[in-house]
């Protein structure tokens, strides 16, 4: 799987081609392929600790990612996250203002703003265990 959608000739990677291979081992892993000494030479290619964290981190994703679809066929789930993640396949890609749910995390993406109860009181309650009974 991996080696039919990535070169593994590569001798330098960027920042965020390190991430979406990262991903995407994490995603073949999950289902089955495991490439230990690829995701090592990504890791290896990080510059600073931080990007390795970063790495590792999208890594832990993708097999997330993954192991959270285990009844579906291996290939689709493939499909789904990886080759579709490039925007080429599945539609039109996330611009600024969308985001993907599948695929490699961006490192600009914004968080999911939080869910606020309709009534909006819940700023200003006592948390449950403080309340008298």
């Amino acid at each position: 799987m991996y080696d039919a959608e990535f070169d593994t000739d590569w001798d330098d990677l960027d920042k965020e081609g390190a991430l979406e291979r990262a991903f995407a081992l994490g995603v073949a892993r999950s289902l089955g392929n495991p490439n230990r000494e690829e995701y090592e030479r990504v890791r290896d290619a990080a510059e600073t600790t931080y990007e390795r964290s970063l790495v590792e981190l999208s890594y832990e994703e993708g097999r997330r990612k993954a192991s959270g679809r285990q009844g579906e066929e291996s290939m689709a789930v493939w499909e789904d996250l990886v080759a579709g993640a490039d925007g080429d396949a599945g539609g039109p890609a996330p611009g600024p203002g969308r985001r993907s749910c599948d695929g490699p995390p961006s490192m600009t993406d914004r968080p999911e703003p939080t869910v606020v109860p309709e009534d909006g009181l819940d700023r200003i309650r006592l948390p449950e265990f403080l309340r008298r009974r």
